[in-house]
């Protein structure tokens, strides 16, 4: 049976998509009392551009079912989760991953963050980074799940460090978030 899904490299037009798909996954951590005050709070468009650009966003996109019985090529609905990764310094960062809860639970996360990390490592990165709320299942729990590792703070790099300043700037809950590490070389 053919995917339902396809994974591709984000476009300029894909931002306003990518928005709405954020903001709707957002809803999923509504009353955890972790993100109450960002629910609303979305990635700065003009680094998501930049990184459109630079070819670090991917999308998932489903493929209609009638088109799925034989068609050549198949017309898709639109984007319906992403993934942005980008580079700071020497090291290949997962900014962001969502997908919409009616699309959830077949395999589409874990499909987009296995494209980052084959982008990652055919850059020659050694490693994939993150940070992701500690106790939620669909973050630290699942990226376990994919062979990430918990980094004990006293092991951040500098960049590393820095983004987990910016996140308290944000307003984040810090000490409820970790930083993770997918070795890439085996």
């Amino acid at each position: 049976m053919p995917d339902k899904y396809c994974i591709r490299l984000a476009r300029k037009g894909d931002m306003k998509a990518i928005k709405e798909i954020e903001l709707r996954a957002a809803t999923r951590f509504k009353g955890t009392g972790l993100i109450d005050d960002l629910l609303d709070h979305h990635f700065d468009q003009e680094i998501l551009k930049q990184l459109i650009a630079e070819s670090l966003v991917w999308v998932a996109e489903e493929v209609p079912s009638n088109q799925l019985q034989g068609e050549a090529k198949p017309a898709l609905t639109g984007p319906v989760g992403f993934a942005i990764a980008s580079v700071l310094g020497p090291i290949a960062y997962l900014e962001e991953l969502a997908v919409l809860s009616n699309h959830g639970r077949q395999g589409l996360g874990r499909r987009l963050v296995e494209t980052v990390a084959e982008w990652a490592r055919a850059s020659n990165f050694p490693h994939l980074s993150l940070s992701t709320f500690v106790n939620i299942p669909w973050n630290a729990p699942f990226y376990t799940t994919l062979g990430f590792e918990k980094l004990p703070q006293n092991r951040l790099e500098k960049e590393l460090q820095e983004v987990h300043i910016l996140e308290q700037k944000l307003g984040l809950p810090v000490d409820q978030r970790t930083f993770m590490r997918l070795n890439l070389r085996q």
